[in-house]
């Protein structure tokens, strides 16, 4: 079942001291704190280089076929992912078919070579349990549209190794870059990406988001009361750079324009 928005009674004051997620939409009114998804999403870019590939089950290339299959998969995988919150069942079923559709036939498609799935062929009939779907944006070119894994699969490296697969073919397609995004709110996702090698796009709301979050933890610490020195200086100083990273992007977009701070979503 997808994930809900939050909706607490408390006080204004305990309101203003809520750790910050970006991601997150944090609101209060008639008594209560109300925190729902703003959906923003980070835009990244990886090398396109060979990678070693360990796989600890069956990878192969997509097929036309796939898509009926892959549709449980999708839904297991993204079951608690901030994109459905609020959905009921019927309506993630529905996102879950379109959003697949849309790789497969849609405005995503084609899906290129290096597409791949992961199958689990211990014991009695091949299972998918994950895909990375590659397509290609007319600016960006390779994007990985969707990667996703059965939970159940999860830390066994099967993600690293479909993405690494994946890549392997774009070094073969004389590609230079692939591109994915990930959404604020989803913290395994921003690890992962990072730990691939994948690295955010200039991005001015990106920056501030991150700017805001380190300001609450500063405001937090110095509310509590019991201040550990090193601890502040230590928030201090994330602030400090966040600050800086946001004054930079400023100028580059009085300099050289929106597009230049505001990178756009793949596809749009």
């Amino acid at each position: 079942m997808p994930i809900t928005s939050q909706h607490i009674s408390m006080s204004y004051e305990e309101w203003q001291c809520l750790p910050y997620q970006p991601g997150w939409k944090y609101e209060y009114f008639d008594g209560c704190a109300h925190i729902t998804p703003n959906h923003q999403r980070a835009v990244t870019q990886a090398a396109v280089t060979p990678r070693r590939v360990t796989p600890p089950c069956t990878l192969r290339p997509v097929l036309a076929s796939d898509e009926a299959d892959l549709l449980q998969v999708y839904m297991q995988a993204f079951a608690d992912n901030q994109a459905f919150c609020d959905y009921t069942e019927a309506r993630f079923h529905e996102a879950a078919q379109k959003d697949l559709w849309e790789s497969f036939h849609g405005r995503r498609s084609p899906l290129l070579s290096a597409s791949r799935v992961a199958v689990d062929a211990r014991g009695g009939a091949p299972e998918l349990i994950g895909a990375a779907l590659v397509s290609r944006d007319a600016g960006y070119g390779p994007v990985l549209d969707l990667i996703f894994v059965l939970p159940s699969w999860h830390h066994r490296g099967v993600g690293t190794a479909l993405a690494s697969e994946a890549v392997n073919v774009l070094v073969q397609d004389s590609e230079q870059t692939l591109t994915s995004c990930y959404q604020l709110a989803n913290v395994n996702s921003q690890k992962w990406h990072q730990g691939f090698g994948f690295v955010e796009l200039p991005d001015l709301r990106y920056a501030q988001v991150y700017l805001r979050q380190a300001q609450q933890e500063l405001y937090r610490c110095e509310q509590s009361g019991d201040i550990v020195p090193e601890t502040h200086a230590r928030l201090a100083a994330e602030v400090a750079h966040w600050c800086d990273r946001v004054e930079a992007l400023e100028r580059i977009d009085d300099e050289q324009g929106f597009w230049a701070v505001h990178p756009r979503m793949p596809h749009w």
